[in-house]
């Protein structure tokens, strides 16, 4: 009988074992997504912050005459703008890299937002996986006219550049900037 016994306890024992075990993977598997969910939020608000503070200034210190916006597309956009606040306005664009620029992450389909200010293009974030910009005029009615955009509406995708048991983390955003000097 005591065998019997000992074995049930053993066989219990274990149960309760693998029970513990199987919480912990799942709580760490949480934690991980958490944790890539959150990074993805970071690069989101870091993000934001340079298209609020370039976005704001379109059109600024732009003498009448010259078009505050010069090139325009669902993805791409070319100002003009004093970002600098030195007294002279600058060039500046937004653009999408190709995704075969990033063939050294994890992620397949994360690219580069760059932002070119009077010629020189820096990559502001990595691991944007959608990027789109539609245009409104006055009255709020999309438009494809550069003379007659008042807002701009941006939206996006940002994914971790490595995954989790093949999830990746992820955040969106979207916003719509109207200009005080277009």
């Amino acid at each position: 009988m005591p065998d019997i016994e000992l074995a049930g306890s053993f066989i219990i024992g274990g149960m309760l074992l693998l029970s513990i075990l199987s919480l912990n993977a799942d709580i760490m598997q949480t934690a991980t997504m958490n944790n890539l969910g959150t990074n993805a939020q970071q690069n989101v608000t870091n993000i934001v912050s340079i298209l609020e503070y370039d976005f704001r200034k379109i059109g600024y210190r732009v003498p009448s005459g010259i078009d505050a916006i010069t090139d325009m597309t669902d993805s791409t956009i070319d100002f003009k703008a004093d970002v600098d606040n030195d007294g002279t306005f600058d060039s500046v664009g937004y653009f999408l890299g190709p995704t075969s620029e990033t063939s050294e992450t994890e992620n397949p389909n994360d690219r580069y937002l760059y932002r070119r200010v009077n010629g020189t293009a820096n990559d502001v974030a990595l691991g944007i996986t959608s990027w789109t910009l539609i245009y409104y005029d006055i009255s709020g009615n999309v438009t494809i006219e550069k003379a007659n955009v008042r807002s701009i509406r941006i939206s996006f995708t940002v994914e971790t550049i490595i995954p989790f048991d093949t999830t990746y983390g992820s955040a969106r955003w979207e916003g719509r900037f109207t200009p005080k000097n277009l």
